[in-house]
């Protein structure tokens, strides 16, 4: 087994607060439990480091999203206006589930090759491939507050895809819950033993969707919304030894 994370601590960086912000059928705006089925780590051309998340729902369906953890240059962070270390949406989503699935973070989490089918753009289907495999993640149950938004559908310009007033929908992991206890990381890195997030979250987005598109009946607006502007599954763009810590769930 290997860790390709070890370096992705969450030293230095600020720590995340809870935040009530702004075909395949979308999920609606609501609070979902499930068990992780797969969760393998992948990398993007422009060198982004992925996790690709596919979690059997309670409801019979699944939900499936690619969460970067990294920009280009390797980094789980980018640098606020205020000069400050923020970690990527995605990071957190992701270091998050670690900490409440197996009581460990992504730093920590080792990998395994395992084969499973992956989209290929160039076949346009799924085909086999091993890919590195985060087990301890894997049969651990979940709540995830998922989103579901409206974006613009992008098409390519030369090297980049640029947004068009076609749009879609979409969905993406907000927050990450403890299936049993309704805690999220910040609650039980607090010291709460009473979770009221959950309650929260769920009467602020349960429902409703968001409007993420920056072009709308042809005219260009300003995003709003979500912490970072790249939609999900897209790479962020570029902006030690992890300590031994005590376990937020009681999990080792």
């Amino acid at each position: 087994m290997s860790n390709i994370f070890g370096k992705l601590t969450s030293d230095g960086l600020e720590q995340t607060q809870d935040r009530l912000g702004g075909g395949y059928q979308p999920l609606d705006s609501d609070i979902y439990t499930g068990t992780i089925k797969t969760a393998y780590a992948g990398q993007a051309a422009s060198g982004a480091m992925s996790v690709t998340l596919l979690v059997d729902l309670a409801d019979g369906r699944e939900y499936r999203e690619t969460l970067y953890v990294t920009n280009k240059k390797g980094e789980n962070f980018f640098i606020s206006e205020a000069k400050k270390k923020v970690p990527l949406p995605g990071f957190t989503v992701v270091d998050d589930l670690c900490l409440i699935a197996t009581g460990k973070p992504l730093a920590e989490q080792e990998t395994e090759e395992k084969v499973v089918k992956v989209y290929d753009r160039e076949a346009q289907a799924e085909v086999p491939k091993s890919v590195p495999m985060l087990m301890a993640l894997l049969g651990q149950p979940v709540a995830l507050g998922v989103i579901k938004q409206i974006v613009n559908k992008n098409e390519k310009q030369g090297d980049e895809y640029v947004p068009t007033a076609e749009t879609r929908e979409e969905n993406y992991i907000d927050k990450v819950f403890h299936p049993e206890l309704k805690l999220t990381v910040a609650e039980a890195r607090n010291g709460q033993d009473k979770a009221t997030f959950w309650d929260a979250w769920g009467e602020r987005n349960k429902g409703q969707t968001r409007d993420k598109r920056t072009i709308k009946d042809g005219a260009a607006s300003a995003p709003a919304g979500r912490t970072s502007t790249a939609k999900p599954g897209t790479p962020p763009a570029a902006g030690g030894q992890q300590p031994a810590r005590q376990s937020l769930f009681g999990k080792k």
